[in-house]
């Protein structure tokens, strides 16, 4: 016990500074424990309040009946999503216009085919032929990329154009 305490005599200032490392640490924990607490107690203090102003049961009710409508509301959205997808295929996504000169004997480029295609290359395509006393103006039905009517160098081009989304 004599040697113990020489000990300690002897590395005073090292045991005091030891225990003044651990006193802080201690210190520290406590800070971090007394953090928590007070959220934990702020939590519990709204749950509380929250529970006064009704029956417990009575804001279960509430929340279930909120999901549901959540719910009921998801769903509608997904059916109304559904509905714009399969509507957004039908959709003209894609024009190919091409200018031409139909007749040598007229000025300019005023005749025209324009391909109108979906996402599946389903749509029509319009020509308009000018000529010097009259215009004539076409409409095929054009399915897959293809249309079961003879078409013409330039609507075949303007297909081409709307497929590579080039106008």
């Amino acid at each position: 016990m004599q040697n113990f305490l020489e000990l300690v005599y002897s590395n005073l200032p090292l045991f005091t500074l030891a225990l003044a490392v651990l006193a802080i640490f201690e210190l520290i924990l406590i800070l971090i424990l007394n953090a928590k607490f007070l959220k934990i107690k702020r939590t519990y203090e709204k749950v509380i309040d929250t529970l006064q102003k009704g029956d417990i049961f009575d804001l279960l009710q509430r929340i279930l009946v909120e999901k549901e409508e959540i719910k009921n509301d998801i769903n509608q959205i997904r059916v109304k999503v559904n509905a714009l997808e399969k509507e957004g295929r039908r959709a003209i996504k894609k024009v190919g216009i091409v200018r031409y000169n139909a007749f040598p004997d007229v000025g300019s480029d005023l005749s025209y085919s324009i391909a109108l295609l979906d996402e599946e290359d389903n749509g029509v395509v319009l020509s308009g032929i000018y000529g010097r006393n009259e215009t004539a103006t076409f409409a095929k039905p054009i399915e897959r990329g293809h249309s079961k009517y003879p078409l013409s160098a330039e609507e075949v081009q303007a297909i081409e154009r709307a497929k590579r989304k080039a106008l």
